[in-house]
């Protein structure tokens, strides 16, 4: 590249002195005025300087790109241009290996059968795999194409704009799109992607999943609703059959036992089918009606309503509130205390301490539910919120009990995005401790 350079620089001259000379001598010929002859030549001298400076000398960014590439000084110019063309060479394939490696990725992308796209802070789509291009039935070659463009489900876009805003990973479960004529679920995920500030979002299809859950609560409901009617219009036959069966002297003696048990036994089944409708009901449930509720008032009902059903405890209620408001559904919510407080009430064996408080730090409310009862052993606690989980002692064997009330409880703090978390001695007692997010000022 230089040898060429230098070439054409010795041509131009050549071509330069040649013309100087003709014109020198068609001027000056019948002229021999030796101080305009000199001034033409001074003048000749500095055009030349001027064109070798500006073409026949490296540039200084050219100097600059030199020695920002590493090439040793003192070398000659030979040396330098190899030097530029083995860069030059490098560079070459740095880029095909870059190439290759973003087809590479462009193939694994679109071999997933979950649906990807990357964006910008603007929500431009800038690459989307085959399945997201399928999904929303959009001309791939049109990419980037704004989001606005290619769906109107404004939930899905606000969604994307509070991930964008934030500038961490968000995530929601089980948002639905209506493709007609099918509905899906998705799980999604946006994450951002480093030092380009672009986000990768990805749709983890769950619409089997979500039409098993759904199969499954229509079965359960259906099926409790079902049994619930006559198991309740048994019971009652057999309350009226006790009744008029007291008249007899023999009844007490031969046929109250039997009657008792059956009576028992088919109470338990109702609140049995009771506590899965309720279950099925928190699960179902979309909308919740969440305001700012005082729950000082509340707990004090609570708390002596329930009493009243074990008349031969003596247990006490201890109420530290140093937060009273806490923003929720405010039936959900009295049906976690209740079943919270029953369970307490019912694992006190003869007297005790019932304590609840409250308290606040940033973005969270906790409320504590506290009892001096039995406990629980260590090696069972993590499996207390299973779905029909009864610790298997003796201590507990007599007490009724369907094993949905904490499943209830924890459905419910999940309804809320909040967490509960249980803490237990056994022999000294137990703690629930629920955390809800608090957007109150």
């Amino acid at each position: 590249m230089i040898e060429i350079r230098y070439k054409l620089v010795l041509f131009f001259q050549a071509i330069f002195l040649i013309t100087l000379a003709l014109f020198s001598y068609l001027l000056f010929k019948n002229n021999s005025d030796p101080v305009k002859f000199f001034i033409v030549w001074i003048a000749a001298i500095l055009l030349n300087l001027i064109f070798i400076k500006s073409y026949a000398l490296p540039s200084r960014s050219l100097v600059k790109k030199l020695g920002a590439s590493g090439i040793q000084e003192g070398l000659t110019w030979l040396e330098i241009e190899e030097s530029v063309a083995k860069k030059d060479v490098a560079f070459k394939k740095q880029k095909e290996e870059f190439e290759l490696e973003n087809l590479k990725y462009k193939l694994l992308l679109d071999s997933l059968a979950d649906p990807v796209c990357i964006l910008n802070k603007e929500l431009v789509i800038i690459y989307a795999n085959q399945s997201f291009v399928t999904l929303f039935n959009f001309n791939e070659k049109k990419l980037p194409i704004p989001l606005i463009e290619v769906t109107r489900n404004l939930d899905f876009q606000e969604f994307l704009e509070n991930a964008v805003k934030v500038e961490e990973t968000s995530r929601k479960s089980y948002f639905s799109f209506n493709q007609d004529p099918h509905k899906f679920y998705f799980d999604l995920k946006v994450f951002p992607v480093d030092n380009i500030n672009n986000y990768l979002c990805l749709l983890h299809d769950v619409t089997e999943r979500k039409m098993a859950d759904q199969m499954r609560e229509d079965f359960v409901s259906n099926f409790s609703h079902e049994v619930r009617t006559p198991l309740t219009i048994l019971n009652g036959q057999m309350q009226n059959l006790r009744l008029q069966l007291q008249s007899d002297p023999q009844y007490q003696t031969k046929y109250a036992p039997y009657f008792l048990k059956i009576e028992n036994n088919s109470r338990r089944l109702i609140n049995l089918f009771n506590d899965l409708l309720r279950l099925t009901s928190v699960e179902s449930k979309k909308d919740m009606v969440k305001e700012a509720i005082d729950i000082d008032e509340m707990l004090t009902f609570l708390t002596q309503d329930l009493l009243i059903n074990y008349p031969d405890k003596k247990i006490q209620f201890k109420l530290n509130l140093e937060q009273k408001l806490f923003l929720i559904d405010y039936n959900m919510f009295e049906q976690v205390m209740i079943n919270l407080i029953d369970n307490s009430l019912k694992y006190i064996e003869h007297s005790g301490v019932i304590t609840i408080s409250s308290s606040h730090e940033e973005g969270w409310d906790h409320l504590i539910v506290a009892d001096n009862g039995v406990g629980i052993p260590e090696d069972q606690v993590h499996r207390i919120f299973e779905r029909f989980f009864r610790v298997d002692a003796s201590r507990s064997s007599d007490i009724e009990g369907t094993g949905l009330g904490l499943s209830i409880v924890k459905h419910i703090m999940q309804k809320h995005e909040g967490k509960i978390k249980a803490q237990s001695i056994e022999g000294i007692g137990t703690s629930f401790t629920l955390s809800f997010p608090s957007n109150i000022n």
